[in-house]
């Protein structure tokens, strides 16, 4: 295996972090009148697909051989965790509070990969990263505080609507911090793109499990027509990132990768304005908090 490369990592983590900026604001207009868990589990299967196309065209099969028998493990919680259960929340989320809400929170996942980074990857905590996420969450907090989306107004009946939004987000944010580290651990056996392939089938086998449990209780209604086109889109925006995000946690720290990838908040403001600005109420103390977030990213890795 080469050796690290930091440029090239934060340049793999850049286009990952506007590649899912891009995914996550595709995926509201198709989750109107669109069955979340169905929704999810389709994006999943679609960007597994995609993956595992390019995968073979670049690797031989021989090249899903790990050389170690726990990097499984490490894809099987990856992928679960990640793809499979995160992603059904955050999805969740975003139909509920909005992706100007939910993108931040839910990526204030380097606060839990830099602590457990520390412990199982040998990574170091300074007080330089330790600053730049306190930053990085207090963007969040102003971002969390900024109004409603004009298309999802604060009323009382729907303040448990609401509040199930910050939790899904949050749950997001945990389940990603966590997941962060098993990537990087399966990453540093096989090639990154050969664990994002295995990863997302993975995440798509477990998305479709959820739908058929979910189903028993409630069931689960067919996607619109309409829906199809912004799938298309979120998924293609998740076949980018995903890759370009494995690469980068193998060329530099997981905190540098995870820090980056979380300031999609700055990224998200102008590409609401431009696909959403009759969807999304982008405040003065929204653009505060992004701004911040990506203040205390920058001291992180720089």
């Amino acid at each position: 295996m080469e050796p690290p490369n930091y440029a090239l990592g934060i340049l793999f983590a850049t286009i990952a972090s506007v590649s899912w900026a891009s995914a996550n604001f595709f995926i509201k207009p198709a989750l109107r009148g669109a069955p979340v868990l169905k929704t999810t589990a389709v994006v999943t299967s679609i960007n597994a697909s995609c993956v595992l196309i390019l995968t073979l065209a670049f690797f031989p099969l021989a090249a899903f051989r790990p050389t170690e028998s726990r990097t499984w493990i490490f894809v099987l919680l990856a992928g679960t965790l990640h793809f499979g259960v995160s992603r059904a929340f955050m999805n969740a989320a975003i139909q509920r509070i909005g992706p100007n809400r939910t993108i931040p929170v839910a990526n204030s996942f380097p606060l839990i990969t830099a602590y457990l980074a520390t412990f199982t990857l040998g990574e170091p905590l300074t007080w330089r990263i330790v600053i730049g996420l306190i930053l990085l969450f207090g963007g969040i907090t102003l971002i969390v505080r900024a109004k409603p989306a004009v298309d999802e107004p604060d009323r009382s009946p729907a303040a448990s609507r609401t509040i199930a939004g910050w939790v899904f987000a949050g749950l997001t944010s945990l389940l990603m911090g966590v997941s962060a580290v098993f990537l990087k651990r399966a990453s540093l056996d096989l090639h990154p793109l050969v664990v994002s392939s295995l990863t997302l089938w993975c995440g798509a086998a477990v998305a479709w499990l959820i739908v058929g449990a979910s189903g028993k209780k409630e069931p689960q209604g067919a996607i619109p027509p309409g829906a199809w086109k912004w799938i298309l889109a979120a998924a293609v925006g998740h076949s980018v990132a995903i890759p370009f995000y494995n690469g980068a946690l193998t060329q530099t720290l997981a905190v540098h990768v995870t820090s980056i990838a979380s300031a999609q908040p700055l990224i998200a403001i102008p590409i609401g304005w431009i696909f959403m600005r009759e969807a999304e109420n982008i405040t003065l103390r929204l653009v505060a908090g992004a701004a911040l977030t990506v203040s205390g990213t920058l001291l992180v890795i720089v």
